[in-house]
């Protein structure tokens, strides 16, 4: 062979292996990226089986208002401001509706709830859990979020450790951070006047938004203005909402002092126990309205509902799973009516903001507490025995003399929660849905 034979045969031998290599690593990406989305669905699947399984052993009934008396525990939900539709509006933001809260108690069918109790752990049927989205921190491009489940033990009486050695089944105020180091324990702090000290709750007590996961660190339970209605760790006078206040540290999230105790940050040696996903671009709690509108789509292959990109003229069927308050308390559009939970809710639970949306299963031990919760004047006319004000109706005690009120004292059927998760390496987009009704069936 010729030298210039010679360099042909190599230059094409060389073409030959890099296109093999090219194809190579092609295949190696595919394989890659569809190892990363099995994993990733796979991580999904997981958290959606762990939130039914919560939500199917939900202790109260969403009837509010609840007896503490009967000792239900609570259900609560908060909707952040976002919707789907705001990144709808913004083609380079992926993340959507991302800020909404599920707190509830919950009771375990079969294997009991555990969680760390000092040097060992401790286990109850019953547990307090919170389900929340955080920004992941550092920072991600396109931006993702974090999903949390906090799970605290519900035991009423402890009877070991720290809190048998005290003999009052209580122990001294610890930071919640400090005490969450040590404890998976569903405690409330109770201030008075002679001591300060931590009690484990029972679901009585969790009846009471003031003895709930962060709903009241300061254990001021006077009910006097700037406490009652003892918001989430006090979302009705921040923005963003407390649990999305970004991390005071860039390189690794750390919690701001008014949030200790929400999840295990950087500075804890528990740091991701309580992480269920990563990635997560939506956490998207709905309710089911029965008198929400739906309307067909010109070529009736869809329906639009409330909340949707597309505002609605005509009703043509009812029954939507939808955001809660979606309507800001405006009048229906086109002059349809209002859903039960498109408002902001009842002015007596002092919940209702523009910055967020509650629903509660409440508690009627605010209308016999001594206090007076509507500073009218008179303390639980509500359960006075007398027909009061503001009803003067000929009956006693009825509904509209009590102080407070449920923010939706309606019954609610169901939730979806509609969890969206982005997979960097595919890139692509993943959405599991979990329904859960709460009607006997």
């Amino acid at each position: 062979m010729t030298l210039i034979e010679m360099l042909v045969a190599m230059a094409a031998t060389l073409m030959l292996m890099a296109a093999v290599a090219q194809a190579f690593s092609i295949f190696g990406k595919g394989i890659s990226g569809s190892r990363s989305a099995l994993d990733t669905a796979g991580r999904m699947r997981s958290v959606a089986w762990r939130l039914r399984q919560d939500l199917a052993g939900a202790t109260a009934p969403t009837l509010p208002p609840l007896d503490p008396a009967d000792g239900l525990g609570y259900f609560e939900l908060i909707e952040g401001p976002r919707y789907d539709t705001a990144a709808v509006a913004n083609s380079n933001e992926l993340v959507a509706d991302v800020d909404d809260v599920l707190l509830f108690t919950t009771r375990s069918t079969g294997v009991p709830f555990r969680g760390k109790f000092e040097t060992g752990t401790i286990e109850s049927d019953v547990a307090e859990v919170a389900w929340f989205a955080r920004e992941t921190v550092p920072a991600t491009i396109p931006r993702t979020y974090t999903l949390y489940r906090k799970q605290l033990l519900v035991l009423g009486y402890v009877g070991a450790g720290q809190f048998e050695q005290t003999g009052q089944n209580r122990i001294p105020t610890q930071p919640f951070p400090l005490f969450y180091e040590t404890y998976d324990v569903s405690v409330s702090r109770r201030k008075d006047v002679t001591s300060d000290t931590l009690v484990p709750n029972s679901l009585v007590d969790l009846t009471r938004r003031e003895f709930r996961f962060l709903h009241n660190p300061t254990g001021d339970t006077t009910g006097g203005t700037g406490f009652f209605p003892y918001p989430f760790v006090g979302f009705a006078q921040q923005l963003p909402l407390p649990h999305l206040q970004p991390s005071v540290s860039p390189s690794g999230d750390q919690l701001p002092p008014a949030l200790a105790g929400l999840i295990f940050d950087t500075t804890s040696v528990r740091r991701g126990e309580d992480v269920v996903l990563t990635n997560v671009i939506s956490f998207d709690v709905r309710v089911f309205d029965p008198s929400a509108p739906l309307q067909p789509t010109a070529s009736n292959t869809d329906v639009l509902a409330p909340g949707d990109a597309v505002p609605l003229s005509t009703a043509g069927a009812y029954g939507a799973y939808i955001d809660l308050g979606n309507g800001g308390g405006l009048p229906g559009p086109n002059g349809l009516p209002n859903a039960l939970f498109s408002g902001l809710g009842q002015v007596k639970s002092q919940l209702t903001t523009d910055t967020a949306r509650v629903y509660d299963t409440w508690s009627l031990g605010y209308e016999a507490d001594g206090i007076d919760q509507d500073n009218e004047g008179t303390v639980d006319q509500g359960t006075d025995g007398l027909d009061s004000q503001p009803s003067l109706d000929g009956v006693v005690d009825d509904a509209g003399e009590r102080e407070t009120s449920a923010p939706y004292p309606y019954p609610l059927r169901g939730v979806e929660v509609r969890i969206r998760c982005y997979e960097p390496t595919s890139r692509q987009v993943r959405q599991v849905t979990v329904r859960h009704t709460f009607v006997p069936h």
